[in-house]
């Protein structure tokens, strides 16, 4: 009689908790193609005519989330309305402040799409990739309150990372075999899965990048995945998941295997921020655990006689605990250093320490001169000029007014300047013919590192021919710090250069979701060959920073609600796990969780966000907040 009853409360607590599920077991796998087009030719950083694209990866998540984040929001306005009808406070087991952020972060959420230029962005999506409409976002405010608020016990919680593992089973044997260079994504079925709904008979991945994406667009999104799900993982094997001790054991084994599949995922990925999130979770565990170790004290619980029975054997399960995180690190730093994993980690951080490339910008001055910045901060400036007769000549100056002296070399119109401040420049005078029409101009060369940028005489000015086919004028571009490592991080300083002085002008309602690309000064021509390739262009859509592509957006005050909810929930977390000598069921899963956490918000430093990982991340938010919850309210008791 009494397992009957189990199986139906079991049922009734899978059913309230279908919108939490669906969302961290079944959206993360859906990969389904569609096809669309660009929307960016009136801009100059553009090609003249749109591009037909595909996504795989992210628009039909972006749909679920909208189904799944509609039903939540109307299952929490029923739920609470039937409590106002009992006379019952609005949200009355859910902390203020945290109702207050997530509030503040959905409202401009809300006005930055509504007053955005680019509503079709804001609320449809695509442009370059981007799907994260106002929907969307609204999607994960709501799953987050849902988890939040329905997550109301210990069996809840359980249940909730139980079926977690189910998924996270299915990416992790993906990714083992993505990396043995068995892709099932590449598998002639799944292809005619995911391609369904499209015009393309398959997908393909880039060469050269690594084949490990699990569910994702990009191996750089499978280092903030698995920095998530991993300490999660491992808590699992530490929890009793079933009272039936076979399937207890059971599912310790699966944990373990899990594990071992995420860690054999990240390595194939070489996602360098995945690795240092992991590693920055692995000692946040580290302390928390050696924290009770040493200096814990027994929490005064309901079962106190239980807590006080035999206290050295729950001060040596810590030890325990803790000697097998050191193993883990150990284990891992010895397989990094010997893999060669950590070693191109450090490379990818340290490579744009040496900066060779001289040209840092060129500005079209009012005069209708060229105003050239070297990175050593020298100056000089270009005075082209075409006469009557169309006959080219050239001068120039540097900062201090003093003329230049321009040497032609040979019988060629190459020019190059005796001042050895500038030797390692040279122009080219020549015509350029120009969609059938010929125009005068110049190339101006760095010559040391073959780069090189074209400007004609068009309508009376002179104007660069980007790499798109588009004649402008180059501004000043804005930039603030990185100076000398533009490439650091696989070009991020240059990125982050850029992006932090837009701060300033979307500080309130942000240019609206999608948008970052337009928001990026994707017009600093000579700034993005300074990194990359040195013969093309190439675009920024996104920050490379979570918190920074939130605040361009959605504005800074949305940036700071989303990142005020995690330092909330982080403050209260540390203060339960803090000497906490004893861990029952929900206390192993509320650790998992706070690590996992923690250690996404690392790899966000250098990763922007996707449909894919902040699905995940919103749900397991709140379901951490409702694991603390839960614990806080049973210490009271």
């Amino acid at each position: 009689m009494k397992t009957v009853q189990k199986e139906d409360t079991t049922k009734k607590d899978i059913h309230a908790l279908l919108p939490v599920l669906i969302a961290l077991c079944l959206i993360p796998l859906v990969i389904l193609t569609k096809d669309y087009q660009t929307e960016f030719s009136k801009f100059s950083w553009f090609n003249n005519t749109e591009i037909n694209q595909i996504d795989s990866f992210e628009y039909a998540k972006g749909v679920l989330v909208i189904i799944m984040g509609a039903i939540a929001a109307a299952v929490i306005g029923f739920s609470e309305y039937g409590k106002m009808q009992k006379k019952k406070r609005l949200f009355e087991n859910a902390d203020l402040k945290v109702v207050i952020l997530i509030a503040v972060y959905l409202i401009m959420v809300i006005i930055s799409s509504l007053f955005s230029q680019y509503t079709n962005l804001a609320f449809h999506g695509g442009g370059y990739g981007q799907w994260q409409s106002m929907w969307v976002l609204l999607g994960y405010g709501m799953l987050f309150m849902y988890a939040y608020l329905f997550i109301n016990s210990e069996k809840r919680g359980l249940l909730t990372i139980k079926y977690l593992m189910i998924s996270t089973g299915i990416l992790a044997l993906m990714g083992v075999l993505q990396t043995s260079g068995h892709n099932p994504l590449s598998w002639k079925w799944v292809q005619n899965i995911i391609t369904s709904q499209s015009n393309v008979e398959g997908i393909d991945f880039k060469e050269g990048v690594s084949n490990v994406i699990l569910s994702f667009n990009n191996p750089n999104y499978v280092g903030p995945y698995i920095a998530l799900i991993l300490p999660i993982s491992a808590a699992f094997i530490f929890l009793r998941a079933f009272e039936e001790k076979s399937k207890a054991i059971a599912a310790k084994i699966a944990g373990a295997l899990i594990v071992i599949g995420l860690i054999v995922s990240l390595i194939g990925s070489s996602s360098s921020a995945g690795f240092i999130s992991v590693l920055a979770g692995a000692v946040l565990a580290l302390i928390l655990v050696l924290s009770g170790v040493f200096w814990g004290k027994r929490a005064k619980t309901e079962d106190q006689a239980d807590s006080d029975e035999q206290p050295h054997k729950k001060s040596m399960k810590g030890l325990i605990i803790g000697l097998c995180a050191v193993a883990v690190l150990v284990t891992a730093g010895i397989f990094s250093f010997r893999s060669g994993y950590l070693q191109n980690t450090i490379n990818k951080l340290l490579e744009g320490g040496n900066d060779t490339r001289n040209v840092a910008s060129i500005v079209n001055t009012k005069a209708d001169e060229l105003e050239i910045t070297l990175r050593n901060d020298n100056q000089f400036t270009l005075a082209p000029k075409i006469d009557a007769n169309g006959q080219f000549s050239i001068t120039a100056y540097d900062d201090s007014k003093k003329p230049l002296s321009i040497q032609q070399v040979g019988e060629q119109k190459t020019y190059t300047f005796s001042d050895p401040r500038f030797s390692m420049l040279t122009l080219d005078v020549n015509n350029f013919t120009i969609e059938d029409q010929v125009y005068s101009g110049f190339r101006i060369n760095d010559a040391p590192n073959s780069i090189s940028w074209i400007f004609v005489f068009k309508d009376g000015k002179w104007k660069y021919y980007t790499p798109f086919g588009k004649f402008i004028r180059l501004r000043k571009v804005e930039s603030f710090g990185f100076k000398d490592y533009q490439n650091i991080a696989n070009r991020r300083g240059f990125i982050w250069s850029r992006t932090i002085p837009l701060m300033k002008d979307y500080w309130f309602k942000g240019i609206g979701p999608n948008a970052f690309i337009i928001a990026f000064p994707n017009d600093d021509f000579v700034g993005s060959k300074r990194v990359g390739q040195t013969t093309a262009t190439n675009l920024v859509d996104k920050p490379h920073n979570a918190f920074l592509q939130i605040f361009i957006q959605t504005g800074g005050l949305s940036a700071l609600a989303y990142g005020g909810l995690w330092i909330l929930y982080m403050i209260s977390g540390i203060r339960i796990f803090w000497r906490r000598k004893r861990y029952r069921n929900i206390d192993i899963i509320g650790l998992g969780l706070l690590v996992g956490i923690f250690s996404f918000a690392v790899s966000g430093i250098t990763n922007d966000t996707i449909i894919g990982t902040q699905v995940i991340y919103w749900t397991l938010l709140g379901t951490g907040y409702a694991v603390n919850r839960i614990i806080r309210s049973e210490e009271r008791k």
